[in-house]
């Protein structure tokens, strides 16, 4: 993938890259035929696709007792069988069983949410023998933010354990979210912005003027966050408030948006509902084959790419933590003009609002505001549209993205 030839002695472990969805679909996933995006999962080809010595590495941390030893085992088969499963070039992979294994390696590469933080309390408790485990490795320590919000409190107490050399995320956090710097102001590692990037299959196929004069608007509300911390900082227990408030008032804006907004805590409730009894099991799961009742399914189902290419503008409302989604490098690939918040997060990258995207305040009646400006200048909306899908597909590409990003890490050996 990179054209400059990177040193072949540059070895980086990747821990636990089977746990989550990030990089490739985790056994449970594919075992039952879900599928889900996988946001990460051209990072993880771009280090097996470069001259780095890639290994992963399963659990390290052995708890006590029989159950203990049994996880221990399971986690050393499961990861052997989630390379299988997807495909990948076990030959190009290496593995790295022991503690002693890994502190051999320059880099690790951690994914924060999962590792260090969790929603469930006592995953992100367990991350802190973890954090202390690899704190004495001589080994450097990357930390993807990911998720960062999750148990905040815990996650950076870990974080400071282990004391990374770099964490990463869309938007330099550290910069410029005052969230993360109340949390993590002892957090003394190099902060990188690493882009989210464009997979091949967003592509512009339908000419502007034949989409919808309307905005689309995509995304999922994320569950109700229970962290005392983030609810105090927002007054909010919610991630993503735009994405409510648009998913509960579509009917209200039908001639200017179209709304397909998920909203996952009713697809938890459907689930909680099905384990009720195995009767009510049985008739809720015909009920989602008949009528398509699960909405978060039912969103992953829809053909996204078809989606964006239907409509002349699009949002993809923002994490309230200072995060993107990954959803507006994708419309703005094909095609569509992406409306998002006037903020450092996009302004940082190089996008300017009023060229690349159109920016709004964060409100339903700001955003309606402009969605109806536009609907009555077309013209001034595909020029938009137009440097927006130039910006992102020469800029956003993965061996532009993360190439960069493996020659810093070459370049600090």
């Amino acid at each position: 993938m990179n054209n400059t030839p990177l040193s072949s002695k540059i070895h980086i472990v990747i821990y636990r890259p089977h746990e989550n969805i990030w990089f490739y679909p985790p056994l449970k996933h594919i075992i039952r035929g879900i599928k889900q995006p996988n946001k990460y999962r051209l990072l993880f080809d771009s280090f097996i696709s470069s001259d780095l010595e890639i290994s992963i590495a399963p659990t390290l941390i052995l708890e006590p007792g029989f159950k203990g030893w049994i996880k221990f085992i399971k986690d050393r088969i499961d990861i052997i069988l989630w390379c299988l499963l997807n495909r990948l070039d076990v030959r190009r992979i290496g593995f790295s069983f022991s503690i002693n294994a890994v502190k051999s390696a320059d880099y690790i590469f951690f994914i924060h949410y999962g590792t260090f933080t969790h929603e469930a309390k006592a995953v992100a408790e367990r991350g802190f023998l973890l954090a202390k485990l690899f704190s004495f490795t001589p080994a450097k320590k990357i930390v993807h933010m990911t998720h960062y919000l999750y148990n905040v409190r815990q996650g950076s107490i870990n974080l400071e354990t282990l004391n990374p050399d770099i964490c990463i995320a869309e938007n330099n956090l550290k910069k410029n979210s005052t969230f993360f710097n109340k949390h993590f102001k002892k957090n003394t590692a190099c902060f990188q912005t690493l882009p989210y990037v464009v997979a091949a299959r967003f592509e512009r196929k339908k000419p502007f003027f034949e989409r919808l004069n309307k905005i689309v608007t995509t995304g999922s509300i994320t569950y109700k966050i229970r962290d005392t911390d983030f609810i105090e900082y927002f007054n909010s227990d919610e991630l993503q408030p735009l994405r409510r408030l648009l998913f509960e008032q579509a009917a209200c804006y039908n001639s200017e948006m179209d709304c397909l907004i998920s909203d996952l805590n009713a697809s938890r409730e459907n689930n909680m509902k099905d384990k009720v009894s195995f009767y009510l099991r049985i008739t809720k799961k015909l009920s989602n084959i008949i009528h398509g009742y699960n909405p978060q399914k039912a969103y992953y189902k829809k053909n996204i790419v078809d989606i964006y290419n239907e409509y002349m503008m699009f949002a993809v409302p923002e994490e309230i933590c200072d995060l993107p989604a990954i959803g507006f490098v994708e419309g703005m690939a094909c095609g569509s003009a992406f409306f998002g918040l006037d903020d450092p997060m996009y302004r940082d990258l190089g996008l300017i609002p009023g060229i690349h995207y159109v920016s709004y305040d964060g409100t339903v009646i700001d955003l309606m505001n402009k969605v109806r400006y536009y609907q009555s200048h077309v013209d001034e909306l595909e020029l938009i549209a137009n440097c927006g899908y130039e910006f992102v597909t020469q800029n956003f590409k993965p061996e532009v993205v993360y190439g960069n990003f493996i020659k810093m890490l070459v370049s600090r050996e």
